[in-house]
């Protein structure tokens, strides 16, 4: 079928007269950015403008809740980023409610105004990204919202040496581990280093713990060589003990 004709598919079924699905189509072509192409036909189109089409057929009938399952999942990354931002923008025009499911965190928190982290079935944690990544309620949600390092804590000892903490899991996340930060982690000697383009990404040692292994995102400029020893910390950290 033609752009024009899948977008009103579901108006077709619904018995809707043929003035209304033409102006139903047409007004889906200018959401999705397709205007002026209701005749082509979707082989002519990106990945990415297919999927387009697919949300508009679904939004011709005006549903109230809309669920959408990993609708950016066969396309590259430039172009599930940009259908992302597509999504939240036709999002907000809109005015229905998405339930976009996906196992892409980045893609979670660049669309949704709330998020709910499943685990076998069952829900870790359910809000806001800000109150979901800060702090999380669980090990698995705060894993699996961002790299965390998972650091135990027992009787007030961890692997590196004594703390003032509660017995769990201490999870710094690898941006917030620095030769800065206020909680003390002691000298770490540096094993590797990647270049990520936005950062450089180091995995360290710590000489009390030789056992455990950090991951630390450094800034562009900095690209320590594997072997160097520095003294670190962590800034934000959080304990969870389940």
């Amino acid at each position: 079928m033609s752009l024009r004709d899948n977008m009103a598919f579901g108006l077709r079924m619904r018995r809707k007269c043929r003035t209304e699905r033409a102006a139903m189509a047409d007004a889906m072509l200018v959401l999705v950015g397709l205007e002026g192409r209701g005749e082509r036909r979707p082989h002519g189109l990106s990945g990415g403008q297919r999927q387009c089409v697919a949300l508009a057929r679904a939004l011709a009938v005006e549903p109230d809740v809309l669920l959408l399952d990993e609708p950016p999942g066969a396309l590259d990354l430039k172009l599930r980023r940009q259908m992302r931002a597509e999504l939240k923008d036709i999002e907000r025009r809109v005015g229905a409610t998405f339930v976009h499911v996906t196992h892409d965190q980045e893609e979670a928190m660049a669309i949704a105004d709330r998020i709910v982290v499943m685990n076998a079935s069952r829900f870790e944690d359910v809000g806001p990204l800000r109150d979901v990544n800060l702090p999380p309620k669980s090990l698995f949600a705060d894993s699996f919202m961002g790299e965390v390092n998972p650091i135990p804590v027992a009787s007030g000892h961890t692997p590196f040496g004594p703390v003032l903490l509660p017995d769990g899991t201490l999870c710094p996340r690898p941006a917030a581990i620095s030769a800065t930060g206020s909680f003390h982690i002691g000298f770490c000697r540096v094993l590797d280093v990647a270049f990520f383009g936005t950062h450089v990404r180091a995995h360290v040692t710590p000489l009390a713990a030789p056992d455990l292994r950090l991951v630390e995102h450094l800034p562009q400029s900095e690209a320590p060589e594997p072997g160097a020893v520095f003294d670190l910390g962590a800034e934000t950290y959080v304990v969870l003990n389940r």
